[in-house]
């Protein structure tokens, strides 16, 4: 190095120092150097000019920048050393010198601001302990390309903040940030500029970090509040960990001082590269988990955040994932279920109301799970519906229908089976090759003998695509309905393309058609469309004689409902089959054409069983769920409503009418004398006059069975 001109070392001398720094500079064993407010070094010590080789006079009055050679790794310039220096008052870090001789050596800077108002700034290196002491610990703990805190540092020190907000009450935030488009850069600039790229994100990183509380820092500097620790955990990812939080706000301010900095161009190799990166955040004791799970958590979050466009950060949502977590363990049992073959079907019979026969069975798949039992589809169905293992699932119940079919076929029993289809499923390229490959393995299966049910919403998906499917399975001698007819809004156009033989009424809308008219109206809606697109209607959920009356009337034959038979195991279809009775009612009013003026007939005998039924579930604990007028007025219940009103005008001169007014005051005699004694715990009293109610009842149905027989015969 030239020697420095004459008038510069006069302004070098023109500064005096405070004793204070006189002292230091005396007494420190490691290499000093002091600038003033321009960064200009004013004076150095004995250590400094013995490692490096330049002498005072070599070096007082210049700026800071003449020692820029030490600086061999230019992730960090001087520049930016400086600039956070006057923010924050200190920095630290590694550094390679390079001495007046141009050899090299590892040092560990210190900067600090002079805490007076001098204005100065202090420089000290200091060499690292001996390799013995520091490379153990050095190659546990710390990252050795951005010599950061690792994993393993990272966690120790998550678990104590945990520790500390447990006594603390105050918040932990983790920030785990990923580069993104990381890999495009390696791969397009190479290896040794990516790794460069991450120390530079590194060092940013780290100068933004906390600094020591054991550094004084002059009052005129502005401290805002910053993170903890800066760890490298892999890749291109690092952890910010954040502790004694009060809010949630002030854990924002730090994640977009984050996105600000990693956005920030970085200059490589003279190269400008502008980069951002995707933040996943989790809070202690928000997310209430231990140290590696609150690693995983914002890891999580992350992705969520790559997901949703890149460049800003996502909080994590414990209660979303706990049930992705419940989902994922769902999975993984329903696979071993269906590898140990845990799954299995059962069937409810279908019928047709008019003439007593048994049509066929819906397959309808449970889950004997070891430990709860007989699990309802509704409890993980739906949750399988978006993964590949639905679809496994469809093939093995259309396998253990077939086998079924054929099973019975051999004890004479000839049933059809109809199996549901999901839609991920029936949507699939090879659904047809798969189907066909099942029919090949039963040669003697009876041309529609299987059926195929999908749901409507899931038709309209890709009407193209489904009418394909629906006339090559045809071609096979597979038949197809649409389940849940009604609730997926299919315009006329829709049920045109969709050539489904079968429509099935979803049960929604049979549940209350003897109380709701529009209820009633969507029904007649629904089949009069089935009859104009000359499709076969089957209705569900027929729970009681009067809603399969009411059905045929309207021009529904065919249901399924616990009013028939309750879904069971297939070893017991035959016995079931063998003993089955169709209701009295449906025979009754089969053969003839009766008028829909007649229709609340059937809805009086129906609202008199509900008004008993009411009256015994009460006894068992359930609200009454009657008024006082309708449990004491025979005139103010709905089937006094009817009597003294429709029915007395329409056949009030019929004997058989008549004859319903005694029993029926009676009743209304009784009911109110049993809620008496259940409210004053007169159990059994109230029990044995139940069983009058019942009675009752039973005669009340007698009579109005014969007034729908006379009725009849009068039509």
């Amino acid at each position: 190095m030239e020697k420095l001109p004459t008038d510069t070392l006069d302004l070098a001398q023109s500064h005096r120092l405070p004793p204070l720094l006189t002292g230091l500079l005396s007494c420190s064993h490691d290499a000093v150097a002091i600038a003033d407010a321009d960064f200009r070094i004013c004076q150095v010590n004995r250590p400094f000019t013995e490692l490096t080789g330049y002498s005072s006079d070599e070096t007082t009055g210049h700026d800071i920048d003449l020692i820029r050679p030490m600086f061999q790794d230019d992730e960090v310039s001087l520049t930016e050393v400086r600039q956070i220096i006057h923010s924050l008052g200190q920095w630290s870090g590694q550094v390679q010198i390079a001495n007046k001789k141009g050899d090299r050596q590892l040092l560990a800077l210190n900067a600090v601001a002079v805490p007076d108002d001098s204005c100065r700034f202090i420089f000290a290196f200091s060499r690292p302990p001996a390799p013995s002491v520091v490379e153990p610990y050095w190659l546990a703990h710390i990252d050795p390309l951005t010599d950061l805190p690792n994993r393993i540092l990272l966690l120790d020190r998550l678990q104590q903040a945990i520790a500390q907000a447990k006594r603390s009450g105050l918040l932990v935030g983790v920030i785990l940030i990923d580069l993104d488009n990381f890999k495009a850069i390696n791969n397009y600039h190479g290896y040794p500029f990516g790794d460069r790229l991450l120390h530079k994100i590194a060092q940013r990183l780290s100068l933004s970090s906390r600094a020591d509380d054991t550094v004084a820092r002059p009052a005129t500097i502005a401290y805002e509040r910053s993170w903890d620790t800066v760890a490298r955990v892999g890749g291109d990812e690092f952890v910010v960990l954040m502790t004694e939080l009060p809010n949630m706000d002030t854990l924002e301010n730090v994640t977009n001082r984050i996105l600000n900095l990693a956005a920030l161009p970085c200059e490589i190799d003279g190269q400008q590269i502008s980069i951002t990166a995707s933040l996943g955040v989790t809070v202690y004791p928000f997310d209430a988990v231990n140290s590696a799970t609150l690693l995983r958590h914002a890891d999580q979050a992350m992705y969520q955040a790559k997901e949703l466009g890149r460049n800003r950060y996502h909080l994590f949502d414990a209660e979303h994932d706990q049930r992705a977590h419940t989902r994922r363990q769902l999975l993984e049992q329903l696979r071993l279920a269906l590898a140990h073959d845990q799954l299995t079907l059962h069937y409810q019979p279908k019928v047709n109301l008019r003439n007593g026969r048994i049509i066929g069975v819906e397959a309808l798949l449970r889950w004997n799970h070891p430990e709860r039992g007989l699990v309802m589809p509704g409890e993980f169905l739906p949750h399988i519906e978006d993964d590949e293992l639905i679809v496994e699932i469809g093939k093995w119940a259309t396998r253990r229908a077939l086998d079924q079919i054929m099973h019975w076929q051999a004890e004479g029993l000839e049933l059809g089976v109809s199996v549901n289809i999901a839609a991920r499923q029936l949507l699939r390229d090879d659904f047809v090759d798969c189907a066909s490959r099942a029919l090949a393995d039963y040669p003697d299966l009876p041309t529609g003998a299987l059926e195929f049910e999908i749901l409507e919403s899931s038709a309209i998906i890709n009407t193209a695509h489904v009418h394909d499917v629906i006339k090559r399975c045809e071609a096979l001698g597979i038949r197809f309905s649409l389940d849940d007819f009604g609730t997926g809004y299919a315009s006329l156009t829709y049920l045109k393309e969709i050539p489904a033989e079968i429509l099935k009424i979803d049960q929604s809308f049979i549940r209350d058609i003897l109380d709701n008219s529009d209820d009633l109206a969507l029904v007649e809606g629904i089949i009069g469309l089935a009859s104009a697109f000359r499709r076969v209607v089957v209705a569900e959920g027929v729970e009681t004689a009067e809603q399969g009356v009411l059905l045929m009337r309207l021009g529904c034959d065919l249901a399924q409902g616990y009013g028939i038979a309750r879904p069971m195991a297939a070893e017991l279809i035959p016995a079931w089959v063998a003993a089955f009775r169709p209701d009295p009612q449906w025979a009754l009013w089969a053969d003839c054409r009766w008028e829909m003026a007649d229709f609340p007939l059937l809805v009086a005998q129906y609202d008199h069983l509900k008004w008993v039924h009411r009256i015994a579930m009460s006894l068992e604990g359930a609200s009454l769920q009657l008024t006082e007028a309708e449990l004491t007025d025979d005139h103010q219940c709905r089937f006094g409503n009817w009597y003294y009103g429709q029915g007395m005008v329409r056949y009030g001169h019929m004997q058989e009418f008549q004859a319903l007014e005694t029993i029926h005051q009676a009743v209304h005699r009784l009911g109110p004398e049993i809620v008496r004694l259940h409210q004053t715990n007169q159990m059994a009293e109230a029990h044995r006059l139940m069983h009058d109610l019942l009675a009752m009842k039973d005669r009340i149905l007698n009579k109005l069975g014969r007034l729908q027989t006379a009725v009849i015969k009068k039509h």
